[in-house]
């Protein structure tokens, strides 16, 4: 009867055992995100969030895959990835199925915010004082397919031009375009990036070099086609020579994840930590050393994950 009884009492403490074990690795969870290439802003950046979340949100595993904006829309559409690093423009183009995007791309919700991106045209030809000036002139910006080179498309349509209408354009990295732009090959290079960018800061080291305004009609009509676009500045002093403000346009890079994939508990806490230790960012990205959890709410364009939508609103963000 006292064996019988004990091995009752093991096996009810196996039973149990296996209970907590099952229940414990059901509580865990594993995470993809996104981010950018390996070397590029976007990859230390994900890494940094990475810590965050899975220092703040007990059992949760991030691992990190390299990736690019229009990859990672899809990837986190497909449910290859669970989270990744988007530009506003392209995911609001993704979501209406605007070019590059062949269909309407479903699933995608906004996260939350995070720094700002600038659409830079720098100009070394001084008669280039409007993105109508261009006409006629040579033209740099990223390659096709990046979200930058959909971006020019975008505002070169809205100053009532295309590629067709400039004397030459050519595709190639940041580092090239101030090359081109030093030796003469090019007139101006577009770029959408942080303020001050160094290799605008560069260039303008080398040549006479000024920054070209988006005008407000031009800015209407990127805004009527895209939801995503923000009106900005490049604040006076940012560069040399620039010493007042330049009216431009630009959007957030943010966090994507997928609505039906991504459950409300898990969006809410990720969304909790980052907004609990954003500014801690600011050692990766200085745009976001003094950020707040009301800037990580902004509207963009893309509906919000119903997860992070609740915190928000809990904390006075929405």
């Amino acid at each position: 009867m006292r064996n019988t009884v004990s091995r009752i009492a093991a096996a009810a403490g196996v039973a149990c055992a296996l209970t907590i074990g099952i229940a414990g690795s059901a509580a865990a969870e594993r995470l993809v995100f996104m981010t950018g290439p390996a070397g590029g802003s976007w990859y230390p950046l994900g890494a940094a969030i990475k810590n965050i979340v899975e220092q703040e949100v007990p059992g949760t595993t991030v691992d990190i895959r390299p990736g690019a904006g229009l990859i990672n829309i899809r990837g986190v559409s497909e449910g290859k990835a669970d989270l990744g690093m988007g530009n506003v423009i392209s995911t609001v183009d993704a979501i209406n199925g605007n070019p590059p995007f062949e269909k309407k791309v479903e699933g995608l919700c906004n996260l939350a915010a995070m720094y700002q991106q600038y659409a830079q045209l720098a100009a070394v030809d001084p008669s280039i004082k409007t993105w109508a000036d261009l006409k006629g002139k040579k033209f740099a910006t990223l390659p096709r397919g990046n979200t930058t080179e959909v971006a020019a498309q975008q505002l070169l349509k809205a100053a009532g031009l295309t590629y067709d209408d400039l004397a030459l354009v050519n595709f190639a990295s940041i580092t090239d375009q101030v090359n081109m732009a030093k030796d003469g090959q090019v007139d101006a290079i577009f770029n959408i990036t942080a303020v001050p960018a160094g290799g605008y800061l560069d260039l303008s080291n080398s040549r006479t070099t000024h920054h070209v305004r988006i005008t407000d009609e031009q800015f209407a009509k990127i805004k009527e086609a895209n939801a995503g676009w923000g009106r900005v500045n490049i604040r006076a002093n940012a560069y040399p020579d620039q010493s007042e403000p330049v009216p431009i346009a630009g959007f957030p890079m943010h966090i994507i994840v997928n609505c039906k994939t991504m459950s409300e508990e898990t969006a809410y806490n990720i969304t909790k930590a980052l907004a609990k230790r954003v500014q801690e960012l600011g050692s990766v990205n200085k745009s976001l050393a003094n950020f707040t959890t009301k800037e990580m709410a902004i509207d963009v364009g893309v509906p919000h994950h119903p997860g992070s939508a609740k915190y928000f609103k809990e904390a006075g963000a929405l």
